[in-house]
């Protein structure tokens, strides 16, 4: 499938790794300055990416992926969901960690903290009409691509939603669903398969990890409130 000029440029914009929240200091004085190591490093909270999922035919009903570590049915695509999820979340962890950051992962349901850093995202594809959906695991070997989307905020700042649902004909909240990006929230994104091993979500984290740092070694003032 061949993406629009148009929609290549707004693809273009939408990717740049410009975060929302985290605001930039004078780039004529930043280019002055060699870049140094964060001297106080924030607290990172990650949160689990969203990702939809088919259950079993044997269930006969669309329902979307369980929380990571959940129990289903070796034939289930929530199981692959679910492993997805908890691979991108432990991986990011583990590379936050071993970077120098006090890392968090907040659990589906609990509170958001009023400061730090907040890395966040969904997992979502590109339909054959070239719409954005939430990526769905449709089988439990589903092998077809997806891509990782990432934002990362200032938790100090109002929080925004990445997506809304879009208001196309015959769409609607469910797996899969179309949905519009935020304008608002710049993010980053990583190509992956819907059956991507642990190695890939290891080479993952630590880009998104060396992304965030040189933003904050540039902007030192960038988590100020």
């Amino acid at each position: 499938m061949k993406a629009s000029p148009r929609a290549a440029i707004l693809a273009a914009a939408l990717f740049t790794p410009n975060w929302y929240g985290l605001e930039f200091a004078n780039s004529a004085a930043a280019a002055k300055e060699p870049q140094t190591a964060t001297s106080s490093k924030p607290t990172v909270y990650v949160s689990d990416f969203e990702l939809d999922a088919l259950p079993s035919e044997s269930l006969n009903r669309a329902a979307p992926a369980p929380q990571a570590g959940a129990q289903a049915p070796d034939d289930d695509p929530r199981k692959q969901a679910s492993r997805l999820v908890e691979l991108m979340s432990t991986k990011l962890v583990a590379a936050l960690r071993k970077a120098g950051y006090t890392a968090v992962r907040l659990q589906p349901g609990a509170a958001r903290p009023d400061s730090g850093v907040s890395i966040r995202g969904l997992f979502a594809e590109i339909d054959n009409e070239n719409h954005w959906r939430r990526a769905v695991i449709r089988t439990a070997s589903d092998s077809g691509k997806m891509e990782a989307l990432v934002s990362v905020a200032n938790l100090a700042k109002p929080d925004q939603a990445l997506y809304e649902i879009a208001n196309v004909p015959g769409n609607e909240n469910k797996p899969g669903a179309v949905i519009t990006l935020s304008p608002y929230v710049p993010l980053t994104k990583f190509d992956l398969s819907k059956d991507a091993n642990e190695d890939v979500f290891k080479s993952i984290a630590p880009r998104i990890v060396n992304d965030l740092t040189a933003l904050l070694n540039a902007n030192p003032s960038a988590m100020s409130r």
